[in-house]
C-alpha cells in the first residue's frame, strides 16, 4: 500500500474481475436493472418494466422482474455463479439428434466443461421441450428458473432493503454455511467402464518414462506442444473421419477407452449374443467392425495410434501402458464451459490405462475366457447404479448427473431429467443443488426446508425474530405495506387480494380492486356479500329479478341475463 509504503504484490486478474462485479452490483439500484423491459406475459398492456424500490416486481403489471424480457449483462447472474463458486455456461452451437435439423443449434446454456457429443446426449435426453435453444420457450424458461430458484438477494446483502446490521450479518453467516456445507453444480457424466462405475473425460498429460542418465524417449503420440498434453477422446483425433466418429457416437461408444475396451472382447462371444451381460455398444461396434471394412481399418488405426493394447497384446503380451509411461488425470483449470475448454475430471475417474490396473487375475480362465477380456468384461459390465430420483437403474453408457456433496456413493447419481429439486418437483437450472438430508433442492425451497421464513412483499429471507404473519404469509414489520400505496398496514384493517395474495387498505382496495355493483353503481365492499356472474357483479340485496312487475329475489334460483340485467324469467326480461 502506498500509505505504508510497503509494495503489495497485484492482485490475479480473477479477483479484480470479481471485485469490478462486486463494484457494479453496488453501483446498480435494483430498481434500475432492466428498466423498461417488456413483460413476457402481460405482452403490450404492460409499458415496461418499472422495479418497485424494494418489491421484486414490476409496479406496472405486477410480475416478477424475471418474467419480464430483460437483456443479460455482465451483472445478471453474478450472485447465482460466483458466490456460489458455480461454473456459468456459455452459450455453444452443437447438434442434437433428436431435433430434425442436421444443422447445429445454438443453445443458452450447455453443461459445465462437457465435450460437445456429452452436452448433445444431455439435451436429448432432457426432452425437446427442454433444450434452450436461443430464442425458444426453453431458453426463457430455464432463465427464469435459475433466477427464482436460487434468488439472488438470498445471497448477497447488497441486492437486499435496507438490511439491519445484525440482519446482514446473520445473512452472510447463512451463505457461508451453505457453502460449505450444501450447495454444488451438477457433473454430467457417461456412465462407463472405470471400477467406480463413472467416466468423465479429461486432460490426459504424457508423463515421459525414466531412463538411466535422465533423458526421457520422445514419445510416438500426438502431443500438444503449448501445454504439454494429448487429448484421446476420439471427437478430437484427425485420424478417424467424421462420419466414422459420428458413428461412434450413435453407438454409445463415449471415448477412445471405450474404442479399446470394445476391441478387447471376443467378437465371436458377443455377436452370438449369449452373454447378455455384454453392454448394447460394444455389440454394436462389433456388429460394424465385421461388416464395414473402412470402419474396422480405421479403428484398428486409431487404436495403434493411441498406442493402446489390442485384443492380442492384452490375451498374450505384458501389460502395455499408454505412450510411455501410462496416463494420470489432471482439471482443466477452467471456469467456464465453452466448448474449447477441457472437460474436468473427478478425482475419483480414472481411464483404463495400463492393464495393471485392470486388476488381472486367474478368475476369468475358469470360466473359459482370457484374464485380460474377463478383467476389461468386468470393468465395463453394469453396474448397480440407480437413480437417486425415480430409484431405477442407470445403464452403462447412459447420461447422469453426479453431485459430489452426496456422503453416499449410492445416492450421488440421478437421471438428467430426474434431476429436480425434491420440493418444488422442478428441474434445476443450470445443474445448481443445494443437497439436504440426502435429497437435492432449489435454493428458494432449501430455505423453507430449514424453516427460515419468506417476507411476502419483499421475497427475502427474514432473519429477525419480530415479523409479521397474515393470512399464511409471513411479513418483515416494515413491508407489511399495502400492495398499492405502500401505506403501513400495522394497527390497520387491509384485505387480501385474491391474485396477488397481498395485502391492501381498504380505501386502495374500495378505490382500486373491489368490484362496483351493476345494479346501484356502488363499489361491493370487503365485508358486504356479492353475487358474481361472468364480469358482472351484485350486492346481494341488489340481485332482483329486473322485471318491472317481479323484482324478487334470485339468491338461490335460476336467472338470466339481458343487456347486463338479471331476470327470472323469459316473461319478465319482456316486462320492462
Amino acid at each position: 500500500m502506498a500509505e505504508s509504503g510497503i509494495e503489495s504484490p497485484a492482485a490475479p486478474e480473477w479477483l479484480l474481475k470479481l471485485e469490478s462485479r462486486r463494484e457494479q452490483i453496488k453501483a446498480k439500484l435494483s430498481h434500475e436493472s432492466g428498466n423498461g423491459a417488456p413483460c413476457n406475459v402481460c405482452g403490450s398492456s404492460c409499458p415496461g418494466l418499472d422495479l418497485h424500490f424494494w418489491r421484486k416486481i414490476c409496479r406496472n403489471c405486477k410480475c416478477r422482474k424475471e418474467q419480464h424480457d430483460c437483456i443479460d449483462d455482465d451483472v445478471s447472474g453474478w450472485a447465482q455463479f460466483e458466490i456460489l463458486g458455480a461454473i456459468r455456461s456459455k452459450p455453444a452451437y452443437i447438434r442434437i439428434s433428436e431435433l430434425t435439423t442436421d444443422k447445429p443449434v445454438q443453445l443458452a446454456w450447455v453443461p459445465p466443461n462437457v465435450t460437445p457429443e456429452l452436452a448433445s446426449d444431455y439435451m436429448r435426453t432432457l426432452g425437446q421441450q427442454n433444450i434452450p435453444i436461443v430464442g425458444s420457450e426453453a431458453a426463457e424458461k430455464r432463465k427464469q428458473q435459475l433466477e427464482y430458484q436460487v434468488p439472488a438477494h438470498d445471497l448477497d446483502t447488497n441486492l437486499c432493503h435496507n438490511l439491519t446490521p445484525y440482519e446482514a450479518g446473520q445473512l452472510s453467516d447463512y451463505v457461508e454455511k451453505i457453502k460449505t456445507h450444501c450447495v454444488g453444480q451438477g457433473t454430467v457424466v457417461r456412465v462407463g467402464g472405470d471400477t467406480a462405475g463413472l467416466v468423465q473425460y479429461g486432460t490426459v498429460v504424457q508423463q515421459p518414462a525414466q531412463s538411466i542418465g535422465g533423458t526421457a524417449p520422445a514419445s510416438s503420440a500426438p502431443v500438444d506442444t503449448t501445454n504439454g498434453t494429448k487429448r484421446p477422446d476420439y471427437m478430437e483425433s484427425p485420424v478417424l473421419s467424421d462420419k466414422m466418429k459420428y458413428k461412434l457416437n450413435l453407438m454409445g461408444i463415449g471415448s477412445s477407452e471405450m474404442v479399446a475396451q470394445a476391441m478387447l472382447y471376443d467378437p465371436a462371444t458377443v455377436l452370438s449374443g449369449v452373454d447378455q451381460s455384454v453392454p448394447e455398444a460394444i455389440v454394436k461396434f462389433h456388429q460394424e467392425y465385421q461388416a464395414n471394412p473402412k470402419f474396422r481399418a480405421e479403428m484398428d488405426h486409431f487404436v495403434d495410434r493411441l498406442k493402446f493394447p489390442t485384443a492380442h497384446q492384452a490375451a498374450y503380451s505384458e501389460p502395455v501402458p499408454y505412450g510411455e509411461g501410462g496416463a494420470t488425470i489432471v482439471p482443466s483449470g477452467s471456469n467456464d464451459s465453452g466448448f474449447g475448454s477441457i472437460p474436468v475430471s473427478p478425482s475419483h475417474a480414472q481411464l483404463l490405462g495400463p492393464m495393471e490396473a485392470l486388476a488381472l487375475g486367474g478368475g476369468g480362465e475358469q470360466r473359459g475366457m482370457p484374464p485380460a477380456q474377463q478383467a476389461v468384461r468386468d470393468a465395463v459390465a453394469m453396474t448397480a447404479h440407480h437413480c437417486t430420483g425415480c430409484t431405477q437403474p442407470i445403464a452403462v453408457g447412459e447420461v447422469a448427473v453426479k453431485v459430489d456433496r452426496a456422503s453416499s456413493s449410492d445416492r450421488s447419481i440421478w437421471h438428467p431429467q430426474c434431476f429436480k429439486c425434491n420440493r418444488c418437483g422442478e428441474l434445476l437450472a443450470d445443474l445448481v443443488y443445494f443437497y439436504h438430508g440426502g435429497a437435492v433442492y432449489c435454493g428458494r425451497d432449501l430455505a423453507a426446508m430449514l424453516k427460515i421464513p419468506r417476507c411476502a412483499a419483499c421475497d427475502e429471507l427474514i432473519f429477525t425474530k419480530e415479523y409479521t404473519a397474515a393470512e399464511g404469509a409471513t411479513f418483515h414489520v416494515r413491508h407489511f405495506c399495502c400492495y398499492h400505496c405502500d401505506g403501513p398496514l400495522a394497527g390497520q384493517q387491509y384485505v387480501m387480494d385474491e391474485r396477488s395474495a397481498q395485502p391492501l387498505c381498504l380505501p386502495c382496495y374500495k378505490g382500486h380492486y373491489a368490484q362496483t355493483c351493476a345494479t346501484c353503481q356502488r363499489c361491493i365492499g370487503p365485508t358486504e356479500q356479492g353475487v358474481g356472474w361472468d364480469k358482472i357483479h351484485w350486492h346481494k340485496e341488489c340481485f332482483l329479478c329486473s322485471g318491472k312487475h317481479c323484482q324478487k329475489s334470485l339468491i338461490g334460483g335460476r336467472f338470466c341475463v339481458k343487456a347486463n340485467r338479471p331476470y327470472c324469467s323469459a316473461q319478465c326480461t319482456k316486462d320492462i
